[in-house]
């Protein structure tokens, strides 16, 4: 008998045992198992036979239709070369390069990046900027600044012309 058919059988004994006690519960705590789990088994018995008490096979840890790697990367690269655009910019902007991502799995990709909001994709551009010497366009360094707390502190609008700002 291998090890799967003995975990059958035992299975299958506590399903046994609980009608001769008449307590579901008292049946699980003699087999150590929970109530849940019972009720999986009794319904899995049911539909499927001695068969259906067996392990199932493990599910897949990946999905057939998950981003590849490689997109991923190319929808972080442009994440951070064109801070200002969001989702639904950038899908658009694959499509006319022939590959489809929908906005949402775009969002989803920034976030697990932490590149998720407009601000945290200047900060990180800007830590890219003080890591190794890369040219910015003028736009990129006017939105860095302007999301900079510091830029914020220093900069100043006054409510009428002429008045004085300290």
């Amino acid at each position: 008998m291998t090890a799967e058919e003995k975990l059958a059988r035992h299975r299958l004994s506590v399903l046994e045992l609980a009608p001769v006690l008449g307590n579901v519960s008292e049946a699980c705590r003699r087999r150590g198992m929970t109530r849940t789990r019972f009720y999986a088994y009794k319904r899995r018995l049911e539909l499927h036979g001695l068969a259906g008490l067996k392990d199932l096979p493990p599910i897949h840890k990946t999905h057939p239709q998950t981003t590849p790697p490689a997109i991923a990367e190319q929808i972080v690269a442009l994440s951070l070369a064109h801070p200002a655009w969001g989702c639904v910019r950038l899908s658009a902007h694959l499509k006319l390069q022939g590959i489809t991502v929908s906005s949402p799995t775009i969002q989803s990709i920034r976030i697990k990046h932490g590149i998720g909001t407009r601000v945290e994709r200047l900060l990180k551009l800007a830590e890219r900027v003080a890591a190794e010497p890369l040219e910015l366009s003028p736009d990129q360094v006017t939105a860095i600044e302007q999301a900079n707390p510091c830029f914020r502190e220093r900069h100043g609008e006054s409510s009428a012309p002429g008045e004085l700002l300290a």
